[in-house]
């Protein structure tokens, strides 16, 4: 008895993989820099509510941020369509997780608002050009002619 062929990938796959991790490594190095400088600037102007609402804003918008990267690393091997429609989905619950966490924690005096807000902006923006930087660095075209 013969064993079967093992499937091969698709072409896009290898590109997706390796797109996501060069844009998760490079979103995660900046964005824990952003997050640094969010809380000791945070703690210094707003004190102890303030270095945690910059802690929990940098939670939240790393993880938001890494969910799209994973999502992107676990739809590979889907079809390029299933790869944007795991995208669109990661991007919808991220609108709905943050919607729900704004609502739960308004007017909260757990942490600093401000100090949360501009934190997650921060984080948020960080992640976004490191994933762009990621992306253009692996130089792969995003086209095949």
């Amino acid at each position: 008895m013969t064993d079967p062929e093992p499937v091969k990938d698709a072409p896009h796959v290898a590109s997706v993989l390796k797109l996501a991790a060069a844009m998760q490594r490079y979103a995660v190095i900046l964005s824990v820099i952003a997050a640094v400088v969010a809380i000791v600037v945070s703690a210094l102007l707003r004190g102890a509510p303030g270095a945690i609402g910059a802690v929990v804003g940098a939670v939240v918008g790393g993880a938001l941020g890494w969910l799209g990267t994973f999502v992107m690393a676990k739809t590979a091997r889907a079809t390029p369509a299933g790869v944007m429609i795991g995208a669109m989905t990661a991007f919808t619950g991220k609108i709905a997780f943050l919607l729900v966490f704004l609502l739960l924690f308004r007017g909260t005096t757990l942490f600093d608002n401000q100090a949360f807000a501009f934190t997650m902006l921060a984080v948020t923006a960080a992640w976004i050009i490191g994933e762009v930087v990621g992306f253009v660095r692996t130089r792969i075209p995003a086209v095949d002619l």
